[in-house]
């Protein structure tokens, strides 16, 4: 049986820079908080969760809306 050496290397995914991070989050986001505005759009203020239960569509985009802006502000800041 013969000894193998085993490289040192390691391989991993190249950084991302802080902007890059902010935008690829940012425009996750926005995908989702258009998923949750399409009730909305065919005028549908509520739609059943995954449970069952009632969910108020604007309820929903408004604090989809809030999150945005947090992230936004103190993305500056860090």
């Amino acid at each position: 049986m013969g000894d193998h050496a085993v490289s040192g290397k390691r391989t991993s995914a190249p950084k991302r820079s802080k902007l890059q991070q902010f935008l690829i989050s940012l425009v996750l986001l926005l995908v989702v908080l258009g998923f949750a505005a399409r009730p909305l759009a065919k005028g549908v203020l509520f739609y059943r969760s995954y449970w069952g239960g009632a969910v108020f569509v604007p309820f929903v985009l408004l604090i989809a809306a809030t999150v945005v802006v947090l992230v936004a502000v103190n993305w500056k800041q860090k």
